[in-house]
């Protein structure tokens, strides 16, 4: 039997490494993301606590713990603003990832399933060849047992 070989393999295999490629740049997204979104909440976690702290205080230490609080609050609303921005282009960067994702996911499947679909043919084309053999096979040991029928008296 003729061992199957596929044309589009090669095709198949480099889809497949992209595909990985892909899922793994998808990953350390997720990830970066995720601290990204961690690092914002502890922001403003620290500025709701410190605002706490402040609202437990007598009014004469308030007011000057006040105004330097509201000083640096404003630093670090830029800075959340900031990450903001990074959090957002990070997940315009994911949503593109992933568009690449499944389009290549795509190409993947329809590659195995155009793979499967000539392995199946080549079986076939395999079995009708081996079934041909046979039939000739079994022609040529009848016709020559009509033969030495037909010679012997």
């Amino acid at each position: 039997m003729k061992r199957f070989q596929w044309r589009l393999q090669r095709v198949l295999d480099i889809t497949e490494q992209r595909e990985q490629v892909v899922r793994a740049e998808l990953f350390a997204l997720a990830g970066a993301i995720t601290r990204v979104r961690q690092e914002i909440i502890r922001r403003q976690v620290l500025l709701r606590t410190v605002l706490a702290e402040l609202a437990k205080k007598s009014l004469a230490e308030r007011l000057a713990q006040q105004i330097l609080f509201l000083q640096q609050s404003v630093a670090v609303a830029r800075e959340i603003d900031r990450l903001k921005a990074e959090l957002a282009g990070l997940e315009a960067e994911r949503s593109e990832k992933t568009a690449v994702f499944m389009k290549l996911r795509g190409q993947r499947q329809t590659l195995e399933r155009l793979r499967t679909e000539a392995r199946e043919r080549h079986r076939r084309e395999e079995d009708k060849r081996e079934q041909a053999q046979f039939d000739e096979t079994a022609h040529i040991a009848f016709a020559r047992k009509q033969r030495s029928c037909s010679l012997s008296p």
